[in-house]
């Protein structure tokens, strides 16, 4: 016994499968190319449009009810109806065809035999032609091939790469005509080879099942050149209009970026007419980029099982550069927290991405070319996010009006100032066949199927747009304001400094001076005072500022340990209620003990991790205390002993020297619980990460209590950090993990309030022998 396959199911695979006719052309091009052809044509003869048929037909059936249902003589009405249609014919179509039409129409003598007559005409005289000069097809490959849906033909064969393989894109003729008629032959046929189907026939309302459906290729006329090779899809009976209007809209809004518009492949020739009139298909115009602000360039490389990305960014409005470099660890931090595999990271496959960057506000003319509202409608016609193109073909719907596939819009939302938005960005993304194999089209043509390569693409580039590109141009902005900046407590300290000499010169000149130009005088010494208030109004605002942001880092810091602890809480909970939830009541009396035993060590957890939380709360946040930092740093490890012991980790604490027992410093403790707290999580965080290539792997964590240098020293045996970042980390917003698990503020803060304890943090530049730095170093001598 083996599946049965109803005929409706081509129809479900082909007409109501594939979402548009733009869609449903691009697959009978792809096809084109496949067969190795140098250009295809899509010819086009349209007399009377789909919209207009659909009417006449409702506007005869309407006149059939009429006579019907009273005694009005039809022959009154078809004149009527007659000169209607007429009126309809496209003016653009071939003659012969114009006066064939005319002449049918006017010999109706019923309303039956005029529907019956239109219906004829627009059939026939309706035409989507598709040719192409490739390979053709022999008679036993259009019924053993062609007429095989999902045939694996394709793949058997390594001669050439190919951008179609599911073996269903012929299907997609059904979409666009009820009538198909293939003529096709190979180079050494003598006759064309002929198949013919009405696809009507495949309706939701046959009972038929597939093999009942007799379809089958048959030899037709001899070719008039025998050399001649080639294809041709002829699709009749049209379910759409296909007049010259329609098809320039099109040509401007989906065959202008069928095939890469940015020159790194070339264009797979289309010729597009429409009753003899060629429809030109417009190019993008690559002046426009000398007016993009910034661009950049993602490169996804795989060199010796070894992954790596590269990130190119050149804020040209600034005259600043940036170049990124993701190793293998910096990847697992970015794909923590989604569920892809260390394998997908070599399975991926390169890849490439290129984009420009424009603040529409800026934009400008360009001599030769055209002002600034030309320069502008080019930028909003193309700046929908990144595009995709595999092999130089596109993959829709990506970069199209309404899909924001990266959620490039979604973070722009929720940040500030609405910075790198898909309105802004013009761009690609660049895959192939060939090494990105996984990266498979859907079955609809709309996007890739959802698999782990395909999250995996879509996490690094939203973090390298999102993420990185955004956070060097606000940094480069934020310096450049920074420097620009007035620096008014200096300028009031040099005004008081010499305010007492200017006051006693304003005297001497009032004394001076006529009577009748003293009030001038007076003038100047007025609008000096005025201008020596507003400075000291100036030196206050900024005194209250520099405190609101340091009440700002207080408060963020509280943020990121109520994340942490949030954290640890809900997991402790989830256990806590699977222990609960898994009793057997029946049981209970003899596993009570053993449960309650259970549910309070986990009740510990939580009692500890809630006590290292208060000190950060607001009112014990700012008070500094005399404290000893040995006992600190124990209470905060001993916190995490279940955390480590869940994840392989082993923690030590070294005091130097070893006999002795306090580091007394008076500080805030919060702010040092907060700290330390900090590199923990972190050391946690990329141990892990080293565990998902290495299950077996054995995380260390060690901080040594030095009180003769008044510093402690954490350090892990995670992937470390590379020594040309050791500062960059320290900036805010700057960070290698996933979205939820960090904000890169965490060392920000923690550097900060290192700072205001006269103290400093910084990484211990002694690099393992890959380069790496492994230490944290909370310097608190001062």
């Amino acid at each position: 016994m083996s599946f049965k396959v109803a005929a409706r199911t081509i129809l479900e695979l082909g007409a109501e499968l594939i979402s548009s006719d733009a869609i449903a052309l691009y697959e009978l091009i792809k096809n084109a190319y496949d067969a190795r052809s140098k250009r295809v044509t899509i010819d086009i003869r349209s007399i009377f449009k789909f919209s207009d048929f659909r009417n006449a037909l409702k506007r005869i059936a309407a006149a059939q009810q009429t006579v019907d249902r009273t005694e009005a003589d039809e022959r009154d009405l078809i004149p009527i109806l007659v000169k209607e249609i007429l009126l309809r014919i496209d003016q653009t179509a071939d003659d012969d065809d114009i006066e064939t039409f005319k002449m049918e129409i006017a010999g109706a003598r019923t309303l039956a035999d005029l529907r019956s007559r239109l219906t004829s005409l627009f059939e026939r005289l309706n035409v989507i032609d598709v040719i192409d000069t490739g390979d053709g097809m022999s008679l036993e490959k259009m019924n053993d091939v062609f007429l095989t849906v999902g045939t694996t033909s394709r793949f058997a064969d390594n001669s050439q790469h190919y951008v179609g393989g599911k073996g269903i894109g012929r299907l997609s003729a059904m979409r666009l005509g009820d009538l198909l008629e293939v003529r096709s032959a190979t180079h050494s046929d003598t006759h064309w080879n002929i198949l013919q189907i009405d696809w009507r026939v495949f309706t939701h309302a046959s009972a038929l099942e597939l093999n009942q459906i007799n379809v089958k290729a048959v030899q037709g006329s001899r070719k008039s050149d025998p050399l001649r090779k080639g294809t041709r899809i002829r699709i009749r009976s049209v379910k759409a209009d296909w007049d010259k209007d329609r098809l320039k809209k099109l040509a401007d809004n989906y065959f202008d970026r069928l095939f890469d518009p940015f020159g790194r492949h070339s264009r797979f020739p289309v010729i597009i007419k429409v009753n003899d009139i060629t429809v030109p298909i417009a190019t993008f115009d690559s002046e426009v980029f000398v007016e993009a602000q910034a661009k950049a360039d993602i490169s996804y490389t795989i060199a010796e099982g070894e992954p790596r990305l590269v990130l190119d960014i050149d804020y040209q409005a600034r005259g600043r550069t940036k170049i990124e470099v993701w190793t293998r660890d910096d990847l697992l931090g970015i794909t923590a927290a989604e569920d892809i595999s260390v394998a997908a990271l070599e399975t991926l496959g390169p890849f490439t991405a290129s984009f420009h960057w424009f603040n529409r506000q800026r934009l400008k003319g360009i001599e030769g070319f055209g002002d600034r509202e030309k320069v502008k409608d080019v930028v909003n016609k193309w700046a929908n996010g990144l595009l995709m193109y595999r092999d130089g073909f596109r993959v829709n719907p990506y970069g199209d009006p309404l899909d924001d596939w990266l959620g490039i819009d979604v973070k722009a939302l929720a940040s500030s100032g609405y910075k790198v938005n898909r309105k802004q960005l013009v761009g690609a993304v660049y895959i192939s066949a060939e090494h990105n194999p996984l990266l498979i089209d859907q079955t609809n043509r709309e996007g890739l199927r959802a698999n782990e390569e395909r999250t995996l693409l879509v996490t690094l580039l939203r973090a390298a747009i999102t993420e990185k590109f955004k956070t060097f141009l606000n940094q480069v902005d934020k310096e450049l304001r920074k420097a620009a900046r007035v620096n008014a407590t200096e300028t009031a300290a040099y005004l008081e400094s010499v305010a007492s000499k200017m006051r006693r010169t304003l005297k001497n000149l009032i004394e001076a001076v006529p009577k009748d130009r003293r009030a001038d005088v007076q003038f100047v010494e007025q609008t000096f005072d005025d201008l020596h208030l507003r400075l000291d109004e100036a030196r206050l605002a900024i005194d209250a500022a520099e405190r609101d942001q340091r009440d700002m880092v207080d408060l963020a810091g509280v943020g990121l340990q109520v994340e942490i602890v949030a954290h640890e809480l809900g997991r402790v909970t989830r256990r806590t209620l699977e222990l609960l939830g898994g009793l057997n009541r029946s049981e209970l009396p003899s596993r009570v003990n053993a449960t309650f035993e259970a549910i309070e060590s986990q009740m510990v957890v939580i009692r500890k991790r809630l006590d290292v939380l208060d000190p950060l709360g607001p009112n014990s946040r700012n008070r500094k205390v005399k404290l000893n930092l040995k006992e600190l740093v124990e209470q905060v490890i001993d916190s995490h002993q279940d955390q480590f012991a869940r994840y392989n980790i082993r923690s030590a604490i070294n005091v130097v020297p070893p006999n002795a027992r306090s580091f007394e410093v008076n500080a805030v403790r919060g702010m040092l619980v907060q700290v330390i707290e900090n590199l923990l999580d972190n050391s946690v965080f990329w141990i892990r990460q080293r565990q998902r290539v290495n299950p077996g792997f054995a995380g260390e964590i060690t901080i040594d209590v030095d009180i003769a240098a008044g510093e402690l020293r954490i350090s892990d045996n995670g992937p470390g950090i590379a020594v040309e970042r050791s500062e960059e980390i320290f900036l805010p917003f700057v960070t290698f993990k996933p979205p939820g698990e960090g904000k890169g503020l965490g060392l920000f803060i923690s550097r900060e309030i290192a700072k205001r304890h006269a103290g400093d943090l910084y990484l211990l530049k002694d690099p393992d022998a890959d380069g790496k730095l492994h230490t944290f170093v909370l310097d608190l001598n001062g």
